[in-house]
Formats: structure tokens, C-alpha cells, sequence
């Protein structure tokens, strides 16, 4: 399997969904709409394609990695998903929108930093940016980059 490196670094001006003006951010990822393992071992490290919620904030600072596993030969028709949902403890997480983004863009074998804007998912109010930094790995070739 080839591998997607992506560090969820943070977001800006995402939709307060929470009394206050704020809400409790945090993203899920998969490729194109397929569901990934909850978790993934790599070198003794624990992956798992969600990252933290950071509390009371429309402005989330995550500085987290993932790693998704992408099936050969699909890189051209799938994506990388990453959802943005605002915590919520008594009720059903709030949907505060999404980034997608095709594969074809991590290709040329070098890591991408970039802001993306959020979309709506459905028909959700979504504003905001996200930035990652991502680095897509084929079998066999070794990823050395700290990330």
C-alpha cells in the first residue's frame, strides 16, 4: 500500500457553533469516502485518523500526524478527505465543514504545505481555513522527512 503522510497543523475562522462564539474542533480524515482503520501502528507509534479536540477556540492549533494507507493505482479518482466536526458532550457533534482534496495533487514526490478552504459538507454554514502539510509515499520508497 502507499502511504499519505499529512500533518493537521491548524485551522483559522472556522464557525463558532458553540454558545460564546466558539466551538471545540476537531477533524477526521479518510481517503476519497472510505472508511480507515481506527488505528495503525508504525514503528511502535500509535496513528489514528482523527485528531484532538481543542477546546473553545475558532482557531484550532493541532500540529498532529497521520498516516493513511491509499491503494495503488486509484491516486488518480480518489481524494484525501478531512472533516471538521465541533465537539459537543451531551448532543451529536456538529458539522462545521470540509476540505477535499484530490490525490493528484501530492504526486509530484514532494511535501505540500498549504491553507485549503472549508467547504460545506451538506448544508452546513462552513467558513474557515485548514493547513496541512502532506507528503505521499508509493511502496518502496522510503519517507526520511520528520514530520
Amino acid at each position: 500500500m502507499n502511504k499519505l503522510y499529512i500533518r493537521v497543523v491548524e485551522a483559522k475562522g472556522l464557525r463558532a457553533a458553540d454558545f460564546g462564539g466558539k466551538s471545540d474542533p476537531f477533524c477526521t480524515l479518510s481517503i476519497s469516502d472510505k472508511e480507515v482503520s481506527d488505528k495503525i501502528t508504525k514503528k511502535g507509534k500509535l496513528f489514528t485518523p482523527k485528531t484532538k479536540v481543542i477546546k473553545k477556540t475558532v482557531n484550532p492549533v493541532w500540529k498532529e500526524s497521520k498516516m493513511l494507507y491509499v491503494v495503488p493505482g486509484n491516486e488518480e479518482k480518489d481524494f484525501l478527505r478531512v472533516v471538521i466536526y465541533d465537539w459537543d458532550r451531551a448532543s451529536k457533534n456538529d458539522l462545521l465543514g470540509m476540505v477535499k482534496i484530490p490525490m493528484t495533487t501530492f504526486l509530484n514526490g514532494k511535501s505540500v504545505d498549504a491553507w485549503y478552504n472549508v467547504e460545506p459538507m451538506k448544508k452546513e454554514k462552513a467558513k474557515g481555513e485548514l493547513r496541512l502539510i502532506t507528503h505521499y509515499c508509493p511502496i518502496g520508497v522510503p519517507f526520511y522527512n520528520n514530520f
